[in-house]
């Protein structure tokens, strides 16, 4: 069943997401579906549509953990700002979290 994450990241910039894509390197993750990310008033919102909870927690947890530590070392970019999640539908069909 496809997977939302939403992820709403007051404070952050379109340079620290960057620096964190850079780290995440051009390869498209496994499972991942769609990705759209861009300026809010306060930050910056991504939002990812996955084939399923298992594939995002194994990007979650062999890529992107990894990624935003090291754009935090390079330039303060604090990635638990960027942990809160809410439910979606794609095509009507519900996204459970």
């Amino acid at each position: 069943m496809p997977f939302g994450v939403l992820q709403e990241m007051p404070g952050v910039s379109e340079a620290e997401y960057r620096q964190v894509e850079r780290h995440l390197g051009p390869d498209r993750p496994p499972g991942l579906l769609a990705h759209v990310a861009g300026p809010t008033e306060d930050g910056w919102r991504i939002i990812n549509v996955w084939q399923d909870e298992a594939a995002f927690r194994r990007f979650q947890s062999e890529r992107l953990v990894r990624a935003a530590g090291l754009a935090a070392q390079e330039d303060g970019f604090d990635p638990t700002k960027a942990a809160h999640f809410r439910s979606m539908s794609v095509d009507g069909a519900e996204m459970p979290f």
